[in-house]
C-alpha cells in the first residue's frame, strides 16, 4: 500500500483527487491537507511514503515544504503537481530534492502511474517541465563557456558567478545551493580563486572584482 499525504488549497480540486486516488487499491490516502502548514506537519506525524503538493499554498509553499521535509524526513517521497511552468520553481524544486515534478492537465491513470514509479525510486518530470529544466541547463552551459582573461589568469564562467555571488555577501552555502554544487565545492573553488589572485579572504576577492570590472 502507498501511503500518502495530499495537500492543495483549492478544496474543489482537492476532493476530487483525493477521491480518484482512492479507487487504486494500492492508494491509501493517508491525510488530505489545506495549507502547508498542515501538509508539514501531518508528514512529520505520519510520515507516509509520498508528501503530493501543491507548489502555491497558503502559510508555507510546496516549495517550502519540500525543502523542510527533505531536510527533516529524507525518506518521504515529494512530488510537486501544479499547474506552474515556471522555470524558478523547477529548478529549485530540483536543488531542494524533488521526487517528481507533475503538472495539473495530467490524465488521471497516468497521475496513477507516476506515482507508483515515484515509490519505486524513479525521479520523473512532466515534459514541458522537463524541457524548461532542459533549457536552464543548457543556458548554465553556455555560460560556463564564457571566459574572462585578466593578465595571466582565465575565469571561466561559474569563477565570474561566484565571484558576482561572494560581492553579494552570500556564504558557501548559498552559493552552491544558487548554481547547484555542494557547499565543499564552492569551497574549494573560492579557495582555487584566493589562490589564483594571490589574495587572502572574501573581501580582497570582493575588492579585486568590482575593480577589475569582473561582475
Amino acid at each position: 500500500m502507498i501511503r500518502i499525504v495530499l495537500a492543495d488549497d483549492h478544496l474543489l480540486f482537492r476532493s476530487m483527487l483525493e477521491e480518484m486516488l482512492k479507487r487504486d487499491e494500492e492508494i491509501d490516502i493517508a491525510a488530505s491537507c489545506a495549507d502547508g502548514i498542515e501538509a508539514l506537519e501531518q508528514c512529520k506525524r505520519i510520515r507516509p511514503d509520498i508528501a503530493l503538493l501543491d507548489i502555491g499554498m497558503q502559510g508555507k509553499s510546496g516549495i517550502e515544504v519540500l525543502e523542510e521535509l527533505k531536510r527533516s524526513c529524507p525518506d518521504i517521497k515529494v512530488v510537486m503537481l501544479t499547474t506552474f511552468e515556471d522555470d524558478e520553481n523547477i529548478k529549485t524544486a530540483v536543488r531542494q530534492g524533488a521526487d517528481g515534478y507533475l503538472i495539473k492537465d495530467m490524465r488521471p491513470e497516468i497521475l496513477l502511474m507516476s506515482l507508483k514509479c515515484v515509490y519505486h525510486d524513479m525521479i520523473l518530470f512532466h515534459k514541458s517541465a522537463y524541457h524548461l529544466l532542459q533549457t536552464a541547463v543548457n543556458s548554465a552551459e553556455d555560460e560556463k563557456q564564457k571566459k574572462i582573461q585578466l593578465g595571466s589568469i582565465v575565469f571561466d564562467g561559474t569563477d565570474i558567478k561566484i565571484l558576482q555571488l561572494i560581492v553579494q555577501g552570500k556564504t558557501n552555502r548559498d552559493i552552491g545551493s544558487s548554481l547547484n554544487y555542494s557547499e565543499g565545492t564552492i569551497k574549494n573553488k573560492v579557495t582555487k580563486l584566493l589562490s589564483l589572485t594571490g589574495l587572502s579572504d572574501r573581501t580582497e576577492l570582493s575588492v579585486f572584482a568590482i575593480s577589475n570590472n569582473l561582475i
